[in-house]
């Protein structure tokens, strides 16, 4: 699940001009990295990049919305408040990143990675995950609903407060991750058979009204 990128990548001075330019000409911007930028606010739809890396950037507030990214790393850069809808991302890289509040919904991930993220309250509703892994990710608050996913990890990762209506969590292994106040649809379909430690049972049961007797 890691990104392909060229053996060498070219620094990129003004990061702006080339990612407006691209959108604006509906061409791809390639083999590149960018460090330190601030495009914050920035507007590029259906932006398309291959074989990039992002270092340290800023992109608060931004609209990336039906972006096209494959083979792309995204390293300790701030994302939050950004706007990805529809957007599609294959062996794409999310590595120590900041996305509080960044809206997701309705974007497709296959073979990716989110590492060390801290996501709070971001939005992945009717996101279609296939094949990505989560670890050390703090996803308290976040919306999961309506999600499609196959071969989805999830390690040492909090969804405190997550909201999953309609997101069945079959066979999902939950056994690293943080469940408390976690929210599903009246039925708690979403809940069954995903796979929890004894001590996340006792929490669960007690959330969904359960009393749970000792034997004898």
């Amino acid at each position: 699940m890691s990104a392909r990128l060229p053996a060498a990548l070219t620094p990129v001075q003004d990061a702006a001009a080339l990612l407006a330019r691209a959108a604006g000409e509906e061409s791809t911007v390639e083999g590149v990295c960018i460090r330190g930028a601030d495009l914050s606010g920035t507007r590029y739809d259906g932006l398309r990049m291959r074989g990039v890396r992002l270092e340290g950037c800023r992109l608060t507030g931004c609209r990336w919305e039906r972006a096209d990214l494959a083979d792309v790393v995204l390293e300790d850069c701030e994302l939050s408040g950004s706007g990805w809808q529809d957007a599609f991302f294959e062996r794409v890289e999310l590595a120590g990143c900041k996305a509080a509040g960044a809206d997701f919904g309705e974007t497709g991930w296959r073979d990716a990675a989110w590492r060390d993220c801290r996501l709070p309250d971001a939005v992945f509703d009717r996101a279609r995950l296939r094949r990505v892994a989560v670890s050390g990710c703090d996803l308290t608050g976040a919306s999961l609903c309506d999600c499609q996913w196959k071969g989805w990890t999830l390690a040492e990762t909090s969804l405190r407060s997550v909201r999953l209506l309609h997101t069945p969590l079959t066979g999902l292994d939950l056994t690293g991750c943080e469940l408390d106040g976690v929210a599903v649809s009246d039925t708690h379909a979403e809940l069954r058979v995903a796979v929890v430690t004894m001590e996340q049972a006792a929490m669960l049961a007690k959330r969904l009204g359960l009393v749970i007797k000792g034997g004898g």
